[in-house]
């Protein structure tokens, strides 16, 4: 997974339209991503839903396909060394 967002401050402007669509479009794959770029497409989709200047659509949209993720990585089968 590229870097998609860079990292907010309050003084930075949202990330564009097609950052966002790139971003719920990686939230389906995370599941097969490694445990790094699946951590970092985590948290880039956390800075999101914490970000008021992003629309409420986006944050809704990218908090139901985050949902998704966390409850599909849920239900996997823990083995061997896995935590989670």
């Amino acid at each position: 997974m590229s870097e998609i967002l860079p990292t907010q401050s309050l003084s930075v402007e949202p990330p564009s339209e097609t950052l966002l669509q790139k971003l719920y479009e990686e939230l389906v794959g995370i599941g097969q991503m490694d445990v790094s770029a699946g951590a970092k497409c985590r948290e880039q989709a956390q800075q999101v839903l914490a970000n008021p200047e992003i629309s409420l659509n986006w944050r809704n949209a990218i908090a139901e396909r985050l949902h998704e993720a966390n409850h599909t990585l849920g239900i996997k089968t823990v083995t061997g060394d896995d935590s989670y």
